[in-house]
């Protein structure tokens, strides 16, 4: 190492501050290893970085799955849809149907009684028809 000399190191049992300071003195800050302090921050962030892509990431397929179960869902209530939608065409078109032939119906009868008050009115029973 660089800056650390061995030579001029207090006498046998110096107190142990001076000692220290002598110490510090001579080295120089570039020569100390990196601070635990700083290691065992930068570790904590890598490991709170970690959980955080691991988090983020369960988020994300957990967001996916219930995106998932969504469409789901969606798509089980359109088909439900579309089939009772087709069930109330088919029922219209049944009424519509059963109007119609009630129009013919209605028709053919109102001609029926138009042919009927002719016909009586020929006989001379009109005065029986009201």
């Amino acid at each position: 190492m660089a800056g650390f000399v061995y030579n001029n190191l207090p006498s046998a049992n110096p107190n142990p501050q001076s000692l220290f300071q002598t110490f510090v003195d001579r080295v120089p800050l570039s020569n100390l290893p990196a601070t635990s302090d700083k290691s065992s921050r930068s570790a904590e962030d890598d490991e709170r970085k970690r959980r955080r892509k691991v988090s983020n990431r369960e988020s994300a397929r957990r967001s996916r799955m219930r995106k998932r179960r969504h469409m789901d869902e969606l798509w089980s209530m359109l088909v439900q849809l579309i089939n009772e939608n087709k069930t109330l065409v088919d029922e219209l078109n049944g009424v519509r149907e059963g109007y119609e032939k009630v129009i013919e119906e209605n028709t053919k009868l109102r001609e029926e009684n138009s042919k009927f008050r002719k016909m009586i009115g020929e006989i001379g029973l009109s005065r029986f028809l009201n």
